[in-house]
Formats: structure tokens, C-alpha cells, sequence
């Protein structure tokens, strides 16, 4: 692939952009306001060590995923498109477990937004990979 890009390859890499910056923010706010962000989500804010395990795990993994898009886009590698791919398919995944074995209700949106963010990933990571790959 040249380093001329399409519109509809410029348009995705600017959603993907998008979507980048939307994850990053998500992880930094559960820094700054993770009562708020926690809620969101449908989360209480909890305790103690729970409290830390809730706001540092869930801001690494939102500010990885950001990151890692970033990355893609930057380098060209598509490699990085899919450390994302797998961890938003294997939380709707988990989402799907948890409704089915432990209780927990069906985050219906959740699961679709995930499915369809790991689709325009692979999508992207077959559309914008760079041709040293």
C-alpha cells in the first residue's frame, strides 16, 4: 500500500482516532472523577483495595487500548490494532459469561459497542497496515 491514503481509509483512520482519544479520556478520568466514570458503567465506587484495583485497572486498560490505536495509526503496523481487538473481544466475552453462569445482567449495548469496535479494528488493521508488513 502506497502512502496515499483513500477518503473512506482517511475516514477511518479518523474514527479510529476518535475512538483513541475517547479511550484514553475514559482512563484518565477514572483518575480524575472515577466516582463518575465508575457510574457510567454501571459501578459503585468501592473501598479500600478495591478501590485502587477498580481505578488502576480499569485506567490501564482504557488508556492501553487508546495507546495501542494510537500506535497502529502512527506506524502503519497493524499489530497493534489487535492488543485491542482482544481485550474489548474477550470483556464481551466475559459480559456473555457473566450473564449466562454468574447472575450479572446483559449489557446488551456494552457487548454490541465492543463487537463492533473490534470489527472496525480488524477492519482498519487490514485497511491502513502499512506494506513494509
Amino acid at each position: 500500500m502506497s502512502d496515499t491514503k483513500t477518503i473512506p481509509q482517511k475516514a477511518l483512520m479518523v474514527v479510529i482516532a476518535l475512538l483513541a482519544v475517547n479511550f484514553i479520556f475514559t482512563g484518565l478520568r477514572y483518575i480524575i472523577d472515577p466516582a463518575t466514570v465508575a457510574a457510567e458503567f454501571g459501578m459503585p465506587l468501592l473501598d479500600g483495595l478495591g478501590r485502587s484495583s477498580q481505578i488502576g485497572d480499569l485506567s490501564a486498560f482504557f488508556m492501553s487500548m487508546g495507546i495501542f490505536m494510537l500506535l497502529a495509526l502512527k506506524t502503519g503496523e497493524r499489530l497493534w490494532f489487535y492488543p485491542t481487538v482482544i481485550l474489548l473481544s474477550l470483556t464481551a466475552l466475559s459480559r456473555v459469561l457473566a450473564w449466562a453462569f454468574q447472575d450479572a445482567a446483559l449489557a446488551t449495548t456494552m457487548i454490541v459497542a465492543e463487537v463492533v469496535i473490534s470489527g472496525l479494528l480488524l477492519l482498519a488493521a487490514n485497511k491502513l497496515s502499512s506494506a513494509k508488513e
